[in-house]
């Protein structure tokens, strides 16, 4: 395994800021490139349902799940607001697919999605057997296991329908794998103190720090779709029956610039959260932090609401306890650096 893509850049102390060759956009389930964006393994990803180690793309569709709330490939280490930041210039690798939230602290820049969570499976499958993976599969009933969760259409969109106890296990897993490849690289790089990765879920106070102020953060706004935008929701998402059809009789939509429920009839009901590059990200490079799915925290709980729910405070901080069967609660991971 190559370094993790050298584990996306080194940013230095002494140095201006290195920023990894990236590619222009962000991946989706047509294109998702040649390795994982979590682990930097060259082999994808793994879907039982399908009966593939590798990822069939021609299992997926035409349409792309950028032609919807999708502005463009956006890089948080090339943003000059980030520039006079001294937590982009630390002196580790900094583990994919994540951004700087304190020193040596790192936390991923979207929740984890449906992809990335088949992948981890597998491995736990093929280490800890059978009865250990289906203990960490997402507690969904039949439609969203059928046509979420295993359905190549939604490889990029948030995992959901999981506990506490398997979120923390995947966020130990990713880093126990980055690891791997980080022990390699620092023996034979001397100039490099050594140290490791562990993951685990972020705090309220780190999560509340990634997300920024509400009332700063969430704005409406109006989007334009395009025609192949509502080829999208047609063939993907009123296809698959988690949206009314009557969703396509506008190409103009009106509602915040996170995916919540904006409560007027001019906003897109659907069933599912949304691609995980989906809708703005914030200035340090998040996305989806407010809206999408609400995201456990390493209290127990999940908070900073959903699809489901409206802009307030009460519905952005519910402290949400329920976890089986919930198709609006995910994850993300933070990553720390330990000696």
């Amino acid at each position: 395994m190559k370094f993790l893509y050298l584990l996306t850049c080194i940013a230095l102390y002494s140095a201006s800021l290195s920023v990894c060759a990236q590619g222009k956009k962000h991946p989706t389930a047509g294109d998702p490139s040649p390795v994982s964006e979590i682990t930097d393994r060259e082999i994808y990803t793994y879907n039982k349902v399908y009966e593939i180690d590798r990822l069939l793309l021609q299992e997926v569709n035409d349409y792309s799940e950028q032609s919807v709330f999708y502005n463009g490939y956006f890089d948080a280490w090339k943003q000059k607001e980030n520039k006079s930041n001294p937590l982009y210039f630390q002196l580790y690798i900094v583990p994919p697919h994540t951004i700087p939230l304190f020193k040596k602290v790192y936390i991923d820049a979207t929740e984890v999605a449906n992809i990335h969570y088949q992948e981890f499976l597998h491995f736990v499958e093929r280490d800890s057997g059978q009865a250990i993976h289906d203990s960490y599969m997402p507690i969904l009933d039949e439609k969203y296991m059928e046509d979420y969760y295993n359905n190549p259409e939604f490889y990029f969109f948030p995992v959901v329908g999981i506990n506490p106890e398997s979120a923390k296990r995947y966020c130990d897993w990713r880093a126990q794998n980055l690891n791997e490849g980080l022990q390699v690289f620092l023996a034979n790089e001397s100039k490099y103190k050594k140290y490791k990765y562990v993951g685990r879920l972020p705090t309220e106070h780190e999560w509340r720090r990634a997300a920024g102020h509400s009332s700063k953060e969430i704005k409406d706004r109006t989007y334009e779709l395009s025609k192949k935008g509502l080829e999208f929701l047609e063939q993907d998402i009123v296809k698959n029956q988690f949206a009314d059809e009557k969703i396509l009789e506008s190409s103009t939509v009106y509602g915040y610039n996170v995916n919540l429920d904006h409560g007027t009839a001019f906003a897109i009901k659907k069933d599912i959260p949304y691609y995980i590059y989906g809708f703005e990200p914030r200035v340090t490079g998040s996305y989806n932090m407010y809206g999408n799915v609400k995201e456990i925290v390493q209290e127990g709980y999940a908070i900073g609401g959903s699809y489901k729910t409206s802009n307030s405070h009460a519905d952005l901080f519910e402290h949400v306890k329920e976890f089986d069967y919930q198709t609006d609660i995910g994850f993300r991971c933070v990553t720390k650096i330990v000696r």
